[in-house]
């Protein structure tokens, strides 16, 4: 296949367009949902979901200035923009490359040493102060590795049909070489091991963690209605432990996926085949690109539960009703319904709704043989929902 994109059939050009079109969109509204997340509810705001809003935030710079473009570029057939455009362009989509792999491997970091190290530990290399550090500087050192020698005239930007975008080249063979060098350990070997080892280890550390608890509770049994408890226990774990490894896995063979193509073919035209390389292949090394910066909210924020209720509020413009209370100011009664499982306080004064979360569990002790324990309490209006 040739380079020249005016080479096109129709149908190629309708899908590769509709598909960029739909990564951009996703992409758009995945990254920008954190984003509003993490600005509307302070909870969210710790260190280490840091490391997802600062990924978050380089994707959606992918969003907004290189897949737009790149759109164009396969609509029209050519580069439409001008130089000041491609340089800009060309930019922006190396730094959103490097920043991304950087912080997924400084994610995984993050977790492992949550997961595997001493709070004590945790607090003096992942401090909120030390997290922000860290991300500018990384962002300050991507920045300056791309724009310096740009600057100083060892490199340019030029369009490559074959990617449909605005990309480097290299002015002599040596800064070639030493150009990727400098980038392949450090922005994709370097990462890509520290995601792979550190996910590795928190997985083992959680299957550690549950058979030990498991173990724990089979040694106090002693009635038949606490080793039925024992066992509704352990299966919780094997759930949890089973949803969590998905988790991790899917964090690493996304990563494998997305970015081991992308720098095998990049590393192939760059140095083996620059005059066979097909333009298909080409173009697929960026999809993988837009591909990774799409994904990314689903895997590292769509599966953390206070994210995704953070998305259905913003989605759906309101705020979940919990369970309807009416409380009063001195004096009041508790009651349940079974079928709603609301409590209501009742008062002579006023009238608040309050919905409790109940988890039913054997109790030999109690006449009903059932006891209640309350999960979590929230107050809230009676009769309205808080809209956005």
């Amino acid at each position: 296949m040739s380079n020249d994109l005016s080479s096109r059939s129709l149908l190629i050009t309708v899908v590769e367009v509709a598909s960029l079109i739909i990564l951009n969109v996703l992409s758009l509204v995945g990254n920008t949902l954190i984003l509003i997340s993490a600005y509307t509810n302070k909870r969210l705001r710790t260190a280490t979901n840091l490391y997802i809003i600062a990924l978050a935030l380089s994707d959606l710079i992918s969003a907004l200035i290189v897949m737009p473009l790149s759109a164009g570029v396969l609509i029209s057939g050519k580069w439409i923009y001008g130089d000041a455009i491609c340089q800009l362009h060309a930019f922006f989509s190396m730094f959103a490359i490097y920043v991304s792999s950087v912080t997924m491997g400084l994610t995984a970091v993050n977790r492992y040493t949550r997961m595997c190290k001493s709070d004590k530990q945790y607090k003096k290399w992942f401090s909120m102060k030390k997290s922000r550090t860290l991300m500018v500087f990384v962002w300050v050192f991507v920045a300056c590795y791309i724009g310096i020698p740009r600057l100083l005239g060892l490199q340019r930007y030029d369009f490559v049909p074959g990617f449909g975008q605005c990309s480097l080249k290299h002015l002599s063979e040596f800064g070639k070489k030493i150009h990727y060098a400098i980038v392949i350990p450090l922005f994709f070997l370097i990462p890509l091991t520290a995601t792979i080892f550190c996910y590795a280890k928190v997985a083992k550390m959680i299957r550690q963690h549950n058979t030990s608890a498991s173990a724990t509770l089979e040694r106090r049994s002693s009635t038949r209605v606490t080793i039925r408890r024992q066992f509704s226990q352990r299966s919780k774990f094997s759930a949890h432990e089973i949803k969590l490894s998905k988790s991790l896995f899917a964090v690493v063979f996304a990563f494998m996926i997305c970015w081991i193509p992308f720098w095998i073919i990049v590393f192939l035209r760059r140095f083996l085949l620059v005059s066979k390389m097909p333009r298909n292949v080409e173009l697929l090394c960026m999809f993988l690109f837009y591909l990774c910066n799409t994904i990314n909210p689903f895997i590292y924020a769509g599966m953390n539960p206070a994210f995704r209720r953070e998305f259905r509020k913003i989605l759906l413009c309101k705020r979940w009703r919990q369970l309807a209370v009416q409380s009063a100011s001195t004096k009041g009664r508790l009651t349940r319904t079974e079928d709603s499982q609301e409590v209501v306080l009742n008062s002579q004064n006023s009238v608040s709704l309050l919905r409790l979360h109940w988890v039913t569990t054997p109790n030999v002790n109690s006449p009903t043989n059932r006891s209640y324990r309350m999960r979590h309490v929230e107050f809230g209006p009676s009769t309205s929902e808080t809209s956005c």
